[in-house]
């Protein structure tokens, strides 16, 4: 039942938002904000004070009360995600927070350490590019790596599975370890996993050539990058 241009349908016994109407889009974000504040503030919901440094960020586009929000889940309620996404505004300088690699590093680290794999990923990458580190140390990259991929990380598991392939300094290759992260990484989604696991039975550095597998896996490659170019092509479609 319409109630009128600009207004909220009744659906089900429940209003929904016209998103047409600026007047109702300003009170749903309101409401969406006063329940983040209050899962945070007050029913102390560590995630719900994640949920509203989220909402200050992607919605409000108010980096410098995201970063505020970020700082205190991270320090006082040790929330991972928080932590890690706090080092990400570090690493740019984003939010009016000093742009410091060397804070971004601590902050993943920390992220890291409370089991959040994203965070170790990021430690395993600055370590392999030597961003807020001494020098390229290819060794700490996989281990954080191997942390990250532990974690379920599809990246981290591609990373490591790629430096046992290619051999870097301080890591020789191995086809069968490359060939196991590959795979793990392949396993979680990752597109680029699965086409080097194609590549390795195609090549025979899986131990073997297979024909019928390096198809197989080079399939799943494809069928993963045609979804990801449908994603794409939706995203800048609702621009």
């Amino acid at each position: 039942m319409s109630t009128g241009a600009g207004s909220s349908q009744a659906k089900g016994g429940s209003f929904v938002t016209d998103w047409k109407n600026e007047k109702e889009v300003d009170a749903y974000l309101g409401n969406l904000e006063t329940e983040f504040g209050f899962q945070c503030y007050h029913e102390k919901l560590h995630d719900g004070c994640h949920r509203l440094a989220n909402f200050y960020e992607q919605i409000r586009k108010d980096y410098p009360a995201a970063a505020k929000v970020l700082k205190s889940n991270c320090e006082n309620n040790e929330y991972a995600e928080s932590c890690f996404k706090l080092g990400t505004y570090h690493l740019v300088g984003r939010g009016e927070v000093e742009k410091s690699p060397q804070q971004a590093f601590r902050l993943f680290n920390r992220s890291c350490d409370m089991k959040f794999g994203s965070g170790c990923h990021n430690i395993g990458l600055m370590y392999q590019s030597g961003v807020a580190v001494e020098k390229k140390d290819f060794p700490k990259a996989a281990e954080f790596y191997k942390r990250g991929c532990e974690l379920n990380n599809p990246d981290s598991c591609f990373r490591l599975g790629t430096l046992y392939l290619q051999g870097v300094e301080g890591i020789a290759k191995d086809f069968g370890k490359a060939l196991e992260y590959s795979l793990k990484s392949c396993e979680q989604g990752h597109m680029l996993g699965c086409a080097n696991v194609g590549h390795m039975y195609h090549t025979g550095d899986a131990g073997e050539k297979n024909a019928e597998l390096a198809t197989k896996y080079k399939t799943m490659a494809k069928e993963m990058q045609t979804e990801i170019k449908k994603v794409k092509k939706q995203i800048k479609f609702g621009e």
